[in-house]
């Protein structure tokens, strides 16, 4: 199928697709591999065959330098992350970022470290997502990789506050209705 054959996804399609195709046991190498990968250097096999398969389109991956490049190493970064939660079998469509990271006894990311993810650009953004992803995998917390995809794709665009303030109202009013004994349903 041809890049003008495929549906134009969004980010959050494409999290939820590549979410399926790495889930089960015919993907841990997949997923192994993705876990392995560096954002720097994007080089695993792992990775280009998903961005052949399911990102090559130029609103996910720019078509020229040195858009090309960036996007390539943030798609790298989410990746990694989504691998480490799907292979844990923690991604869930709907279960926002925020609510993952404020859920349980104790929040599954303490409160400073989800404000350091919030305001962190650059590199410094893609330092923290495996991490991140690490700490909810440790908590066992459900969550929607697709939140962080945009967090990430939307660094430095024109939606980048909308996003980093919705993540932090979803944190916040996780964190208050747990705090003044507010039931959440459950997933």
């Amino acid at each position: 199928m041809s890049m003008h054959d495929q549906k134009q996804m969004t980010p959050r399609e494409a999290v939820s697709r590549i979410a399926d195709a790495l889930k089960g046991r015919s993907a841990i190498g997949e997923r192994a591999s993705l876990r392995r990968l560096k954002y720097e250097t994007p080089d695993q096999p792992a990775f280009w065959k998903i961005v052949v398969r399911d990102l090559n389109q130029p609103h996910l991956i720019a078509d020229r330098e040195p858009w090309r490049g960036r996007d390539e190493r943030r798609w790298a970064a989410i990746l990694a992350g989504l691998a480490e939660v799907v292979g844990a079998d923690l991604h869930r469509t709907g279960r926002r970022l925020g609510e993952a990271a404020a859920a349980g006894k104790q929040a599954a990311i303490h409160e400073r470290r989800f404000i350091g993810l919030l305001r962190a650009h650059g590199d410094a953004l893609l330092d923290l997502i495996q991490p991140i992803a690490h700490q909810l995998v440790a908590r066992g917390e459900h969550v929607d990789w697709a939140d962080m995809a945009d967090l990430v794709l939307s660094d430095g665009e024109h939606n980048e506050d909308a996003t980093r303030r919705h993540l932090a109202q979803t944190y916040f009013t996780t964190l208050h209705k747990k705090n003044s004994g507010v039931k959440e349903p459950t997933a």
